[in-house]
């Protein structure tokens, strides 16, 4: 790597940019990702749903969750799904109308579109890039990131507020009849 790349990644990823050796690839955490879990821990329930493998979705896991106090243990991976090439809330312990997906990958949910909240793709990397089709620059190549005030998870975080102040409205009566979608 050039010495002033090396310079940017240092500066730009400060603690969020992850060399996993035994995995061989390296992963950056998308900035606000910290303040956005502890705030939508305190809202909902959360899990870690990814079409990667089990041993993948567990690293990822150690590395959103540290401590272990949002996801508690609650992974998801393709080696669990019931259909192949597809995420289902038939894994997931909740009722489908009280169930929102947070992802970047429409496809994934063809049943479940309803409760999906599509978000931007973080491409941080060139090889992100590549691997989903886009002839983009990545923000690495620009020596850029998202801004944490007003990046993707920072105006998510304000819609799953929205949503749940919605939800948990105290003039609707009957909590069964509510419903995200």
């Amino acid at each position: 790597m050039k010495d002033g790349h090396q310079e940017f990644l240092q500066e730009v990823s400060k603690g969020s940019l992850f060399k996993l050796e035994h995995m061989h690839m390296m992963t950056k955490l998308r900035p606000f990702v910290c303040p956005f879990l502890k705030e939508a821990s305190e809202m909902f329930e959360m899990y870690i749903y990814t079409m990667g493998d089990r041993p993948y979705a567990l690293e990822m896991a150690k590395l959103l969750d540290p401590q272990g106090e949002y996801f508690n243990s609650k992974v998801i991976s393709r080696d669990d799904g019931t259909q192949k090439h597809q995420k289902g809330l038939d894994v997931v312990l909740g009722q489908e109308s009280a169930v929102l997906i947070l992802d970047d990958t429409e496809h994934a949910w063809t049943k479940h579109k309803d409760n999906l909240i599509l978000m931007e793709r973080y491409h941080f990397f060139a090889s992100s890039c590549r691997q989903f089709g886009f002839s983009c620059k990545s923000l690495a190549e620009l020596k850029s990131d998202e801004n944490e005030t007003d990046g993707a998870l920072a105006k998510i975080l304000q819609v799953l507020k929205q949503v749940h102040c919605i939800y948990f409205d105290k003039d609707q009566e009957d909590l069964v009849d509510r419903d995200v979608r």
